[in-house]
């Protein structure tokens, strides 16, 4: 699944022999959180722990919030930090950023919230 998807995975993982048998829209979404989510436990051990940065998290889509949520809310996976930035000027309490930072919090998954702002004139040395 994941090869389909990252071609380039085939050079850690081999030739895919078979494909993938055709599933509906939301078996296959399930299917890809579920084998990412094992992919990110096999890369992501406590001898070497991942740190996942993503930036502009305001422009992903819903799709794929719910795949970081996924890593994010997986139990089994003790390894991996993942740290999100995003405009928070540009997210509402509607938007699916919100939702997901909520739903995470509801499962008592600790989230630290750094709010950074503007630089001025003096910070940039210009």
């Amino acid at each position: 699944v994941l090869v389909s998807l990252i071609p380039s995975l085939s050079q850690i993982t081999g030739t895919v022999i078979s494909q993938p048998d055709e599933v509906g829209s939301m078996e296959a979404q399930n299917r890809l959180k579920y084998i990412f989510r094992l992919f990110v436990r096999s890369i992501a051990t406590p001898a070497r722990p991942l740190v996942l940065f993503m930036d502009d998290l305001q422009w992903a889509d819903s799709v794929s919030l719910d795949l970081i949520e996924s890593l994010i809310t997986d139990g089994e996976n003790k390894s991996l930090l993942f740290v999100g930035a995003y405009r928070e000027n540009e997210v509402s309490q509607s938007h699916h950023l919100s939702i997901m930072i909520h739903k995470i919090e509801r499962k008592s998954i600790p989230i630290i919230k750094i709010e950074v702002g503007d630089l001025s004139k003096e910070d940039t040395n210009e």
